[in-house]
């Protein structure tokens, strides 16, 4: 299983995650990158209403509908509810778009919203949560829960023969407990995340717009540091992706990963480079 990620920041950002054929944001050149995994995607979660992260849906929407491939497939579009930009495109589309072979829907969500992807045994939700970037703008950032069980606390320390027996004695669900477990998470454009909606998550895919402070000139946007901070305080599991890298900074990558590296951070983190495309192992 892998996550396909494109960011440069000002130009375009999206991300593919397979396991659920969900594409977070769909900036410009997402289809042409994904080509025929576009007719794969189910769902679109688009965290803002920027050019950059919006401006592929009118290409996916177009590919889906004239090239060759599953052309009855419904596309949903889920977006921050209230948000102008979105609002304005979906009256666009609604205008140049009448004659689509499937069913397109939009979809609005506020923050803590939850979105069926997966079911059985261990069904699977997407879960809204708010982040800061624009100001007077909704934005959300995104979670992938999976639903799982374990061990209530007071029961953990016990020998496995012990709980084998109550299992065998019908209290496996006075000692057992469901929980959500985040699989992965997905910020968007932000100042840093807050570790509360992203507590030990597996994957967080968090921006890092500018490797230096000093080069921030308005609080809309995160740096490396403050990216790791994040991290840190919602005790990421596996792995931090830092993406919508500045353009400025391709050449100072290198470095950036070796002082990351040094750190010897409890999880893998790394950087995407503006303007590539990147598989990230899951």
């Amino acid at each position: 299983m892998s996550l396909t990620v494109y960011s440069k920041a000002l130009y375009s950002t999206w991300v593919y995650y397979s396991p659920d054929r969900i594409l977070f944001d769909c900036g410009e050149g997402a289809s042409s990158h994904l080509e025929n995994k576009s007719f794969a995607i189910q769902r679109v979660f688009l965290s803002h209403g920027h050019a950059d992260h919006i401006s592929g849906l009118m290409s996916l929407v177009n590919i889906r509908n004239n090239a060759m491939g599953d052309r009855e497939k419904e596309l949903q579009v889920f977006f921050p509810a209230g948000n102008h930009f979105i609002s304005e495109l979906m009256t666009y589309f609604s205008r140049t778009n009448r004659r689509l072979r499937y069913h397109l829907e939009w979809i609005p969500l506020t923050a803590g919203d939850r979105v069926p992807v997966l079911g059985g045994r261990n069904p699977r939700h997407v879960e809204a949560f708010p982040t800061v970037h624009a100001s007077g703008e909704t934005t959300l950032g995104y979670n992938v829960l999976e639903q799982r069980q374990r061990l209530r606390e007071e029961f953990r320390e016990l020998p496995q023969e012990e709980i084998v027996e109550l299992v065998k004695a019908g209290r496996r669900d006075e000692i057992s407990e469901v929980y959500d477990q985040k699989l992965l998470t997905y910020g968007g454009d932000s100042v840093p995340l807050r570790p509360g909606p992203i507590q030990e998550t597996e994957v967080l895919l968090h921006e890092a717009t500018f490797l230096a402070d000093e080069d921030r000139k308005e609080y809309k946007h995160s740096t490396l540091d403050e990216a790791l901070g994040a991290a840190q305080a919602a005790r990421v599991q596996r792995k931090l992706v830092c993406f919508h890298i500045s353009s400025r900074y391709r050449r100072e990558l290198s470095s950036a990963a070796q002082r990351v590296k040094d750190m010897q951070l409890p999880f893998e983190v790394v950087l995407i480079p503006p303007g590539d495309v990147v598989e990230v192992e899951l």
